[in-house]
């Protein structure tokens, strides 16, 4: 019966080091390719995800559905944060702030979140911001988009689509067009240019 070196796993220097430097590429890849699909996941968690229950029953009207001054104070928060500051100041220095944020305004209806950002000029910039930034931008709509989504196939759009429109001085033809073909990008453009 052979017996087996104990150093039988050495390899020579010379290959030794091409063995490094291939195991070194392949980490780097492996990091590399991660980053480029965790960034974009990681800002889609810190931008507000519109609620995935509906809203009360007993919101009959859009006046009705909850936005409490805390709530308009943190969507004010969230929305600044993101419009002043880029992508890698937001996934550092303020991703669990604006996660923990999105969760507290979990239950504001998506119309009443745009209400908040469309009805201030501050906020309305921002999202402009936002909106120049396509990572961000994408993100932010899919979050938003996603809400609305959901909210529209339990017909909690239309129901409040002309409160909505009047209260930001628009007809609600304006927006219909947009509800029906669930074209929230564009609604939301529209939106910040008017």
């Amino acid at each position: 019966m052979g017996l087996i070196p104990i150093d039988h796993h050495v390899l020579p220097s010379a290959d030794f080091s091409t063995h490094m430097e291939i195991k070194v590429i392949k980490r780097w890849t492996h990091i590399r390719d991660e980053l480029s699909v965790a960034v974009p996941n990681i800002l889609a968690s810190i931008i507000k995800i519109p609620p995935t229950e509906p809203p009360a029953a007993s919101a009959a009207t859009f006046n009705d559905l909850v936005c409490s001054p805390e709530d308009v104070q943190k969507i004010t928060r969230l929305v600044s944060v993101m419009g002043e500051n880029g992508k890698v100041v937001l996934l550092f220095k303020y991703q669990k702030e604006l996660r923990q944020i999105g969760r507290e305004i979990d239950h504001v209806h998506p119309l009443k979140f745009i209400t908040v950002i469309m009805s201030d000029p501050h906020l309305k910039s921002c999202i402009r911001q936002v909106h120049s930034d396509y990572f961000k931008w994408t993100n932010f709509l899919d979050g938003l988009g996603n809400g609305l989504t959901s909210q529209h196939s339990q017909n909690k759009i239309s129901v409040y689509l002309n409160d909505f429109a009047k209260g930001l001085g628009l007809a609600p033809e304006s927006l219909q067009k947009y509800v029906e073909k669930q074209d929230w990008e564009n609604m939301l453009i529209f939106l910040m240019n008017n």
